[in-house]
């Protein structure tokens, strides 16, 4: 089949075939295929309408189908023949032949033929609402069996009008593809593929518009000028989904990375739904007046902890909610202490730190001043203390001021301390306790925090100098900074390294598939 340019609202017939009249198939069933470029031609060779720019456009095969016989019972795509003088409008994506996606096609492989003739005519078929072409699909005269293949353009919703001129006819339209738009056209503004494959867009224009991948990946360029370079947008559902069947390392169902690129040390690491990297600038960036980023951790169906980055969730001492920096709804740990910063009264460069006391209990406390009368004083202890504190542990700190006295602890419990003191003085007091929540947690503990998640790996450089001391005296790692082969081995973590590496990469879930 010969092959010529096309661009979208023009027509132009690329290839004649005649050969024996068809048989009768039903719509919607597999019929013969014929040759399709694999792209429509470029400007070298074969005839062009004015202001064609002759770009590249690939095409996606489906299984070729027939869409459109007059000659079958009555219907959208079936009878009454087509007389001459009365276009027909037919929907070539929405009927009976499957594999086309909902937007982004520019032009359809048909193979037109026509049966049954009356007379000497011609068949015009061209985009629904746009100016009727100056020259014919196909030509016939009476009692002709005549077929000719065809790349036609479409219009917004994929409708093409056929008109049979002076002698009516059968109509009868195969399909077996289409074509993507311009990977180059400024004015092109969305690329959808169904087909194995990843999905190349370069947007031109100063405002990139969807791209949309049905099967596999989509790789976007943005030139200067371009404001996004994908852009999804939904009223029903999700607006972009990204899913990867593979639980190897590094893999991510949406991995997102800006023009710093990736650094150097973040291979080996667990696979995520969501992924960002960034060298100099920041890998994944949420905006929110309620919650910027949100985590939830589940077990069993059940959420077991929830944490938040620049968040209104949560409520502050004094009663106030937030906005917070990090908000836990769950325990909270960390590898180094927990400061905070202040700035200095008198110094722009410098900064008051101060550190978080640390502990081998989850203590409580509160603290005040009092006077002895008689040589005798009740604190009264505060309600929202006695709520968290466990009754056993309390611990009692009676500070004299003023003068010396002797000190002592009569009895306490979770309502009232009672002291007393062998001089009517002021003094300071302080009062801990265990919170009742923790009271049996051990300072030694089981644990996998500082296991290794890859053989590969080196010890990290964001501990303490003294925690990666230890991590090399007890065997994780190595003097020289790499993972202790034989304590990986005696402990079962080359098994699990194992377990991740042979998990290979699959085919994600459907978004429209309920969740395994």
């Amino acid at each position: 089949m010969s092959s010529h340019s096309w661009k979208v609202g023009a027509l132009i017939v690329v290839s004649l075939a005649v050969g024996p009249g068809p048989a009768a198939a039903q719509i919607g069933s597999t019929v013969p295929n014929w040759t399709v470029p694999a792209a429509s031609a470029t400007s070298s060779g074969g005839m062009k309408t004015q202001g064609d720019v002759t770009h590249a456009n690939p095409f996606v095969g489906v299984t070729p189908c027939r869409i459109v016989d007059t000659r079958g019972p009555a219907g959208p795509y079936g009878a009454p023949s087509l007389p001459a003088g009365s276009p027909r409008n037919f929907n070539l994506l929405a009927g009976p032949c499957t594999g086309f996606p909902s937007m982004g096609v520019a032009a359809v492989s048909l193979n037109i033929t026509v049966t049954n003739t009356l007379g000497p005519g011609f068949i015009l078929i061209y985009p629904k609402g746009t100016p009727k072409p100056l020259v014919s699909t196909l030509n016939y005269v009476a009692g002709q069996t005549v077929a000719n293949a065809a790349i036609v353009p479409l219009a917004d919703f994929f409708d093409v009008t056929v008109s049979a001129g002076v002698s009516g006819t059968d109509l009868i339209i195969d399909i077996n593809g289409y074509f993507a738009f311009d990977l180059n056209d400024a004015n092109s503004s969305t690329l959808v593929g169904n087909s194995g494959g990843a999905i190349l867009a370069v947007i031109n224009g100063s405002s990139g518009q969807a791209v949309v991948g049905i099967s596999h990946g989509i790789a976007v360029e943005g030139s200067s000028g371009a404001d996004l370079g994908v852009r999804g947008a939904s009223t029903l559902s999700n607006g972009i989904f990204g899913s990867t069947g593979s639980t190897a390392a590094d893999m991510a169902g949406i991995l997102g990375e800006d023009g710093s690129g990736t650094p150097n040390q973040s291979s080996g690491h667990e696979s995520a739904g969501v992924r960002g990297a960034s060298t100099q600038h920041i890998g994944v960036f949420g905006l929110s007046e309620a919650n910027a980023v949100a985590g939830f951790l589940f077990s069993g169906g059940v959420t077991i902890a929830r944490g938040f980055l620049g968040t209104t969730m949560g409520t502050g001492g004094g009663g106030s909610t937030g906005p917070w920096g990090v908000f836990a709804q769950g325990d909270f740990g960390a590898s180094g202490a927990k400061h905070f910063v202040e700035p200095h009264p008198t110094d722009p460069g410098r900064v008051i730190v101060y550190t978080s006391i640390e502990g081998r209990t989850a203590d409580t406390y509160f603290r005040g001043t009092g006077r002895f009368v008689g040589h005798a004083a009740v604190i009264d202890v505060p309600e929202d203390f006695r709520i968290v504190t466990d009754e056993s542990g309390l611990t009692v700190q009676i500070t004299p001021i003023g003068g010396p006295a002797s000190t002592w602890v009569e009895s306490r419990d979770l309502y009232r301390v009672v002291v007393r003191s062998s001089s009517d003085v002021e003094f300071d007091y302080l009062i801990q306790g265990l919170r009742r929540a923790f009271k049996d947690v051990g300072p030694v503990q089981v644990g996998n925090e500082f296991v290794p998640e890859s053989a590969d790996e080196t010890i990290p450089a964001y501990l303490p100098e003294e925690s990666r001391r230890r991590l090399i005296a007890n065997g994780t790692y190595n003097p020289d900074g790499s993972v202790n082969r034989a304590t990986a081995e005696r402990l079962g973590w080359t098994r699990i390294w194992a377990g991740k590496s042979a998990k290979a990469p699959g085919v994600g879930r459907d978004p429209g598939a309920p969740a395994q």
